[in-house]
């Protein structure tokens, strides 16, 4: 009985040692692979730039042509989001989508025209929005 106890709280530790590290790791983006399909209107992701990524709860990953489709994506799901990324229009790297800065034009052309970029830094989107005639976006106001 003393034997059984104290493997019953061995087995509850490692449990918990388990779920902490489950809860420690960073959820990072998935690459665009070249046959990748965009998760709203199943376009082909074939300009990087303008892309973007959802993550649920349960890690399925959502990917997209551009961000508006993410946007409409989130709009019209009720699927819980864990983390969003969209990449950097002039690096093409992936950016949290909470901390990018956006400009909405109507002279960018992503290819579902949702006209609206992301970059990293606030004097890169500064820049965009001079050189597209753009306006500046909050985050919440992209997946409104």
């Amino acid at each position: 009985m003393k034997y059984l106890s104290a493997f019953i709280i061995g087995c509850g530790i490692a449990t918990v040692i388990v779920l902490a590290q489950c809860q420690r790791r960073a959820t990072e983006p998935v690459a665009i692979e070249a046959n990748d399909m965009c998760s709203f209107c199943r376009m082909s992701i074939s300009e990087k730039r303008y892309a973007a990524e959802l993550i649920d709860e349960q890690g399925e990953v959502f990917k997209f042509d551009d961000i508006g489709c993410m946007a409409n994506f989130v709009k019209r799901n009720t699927a819980k989001v864990h983390a969003t990324f969209v990449m950097d229009f002039d690096r093409r790297e992936w950016l949290k989508a909470e901390n990018a800065f956006y400009v909405r034009s109507s002279e960018l052309k992503p290819p579902m025209n949702g006209g609206i970029v992301a970059f990293k830094d606030q004097s890169s989107a500064e820049a965009a929005i001079a050189k597209y005639h753009g306006t500046k976006l909050e985050f919440p106001e992209v997946t409104k």
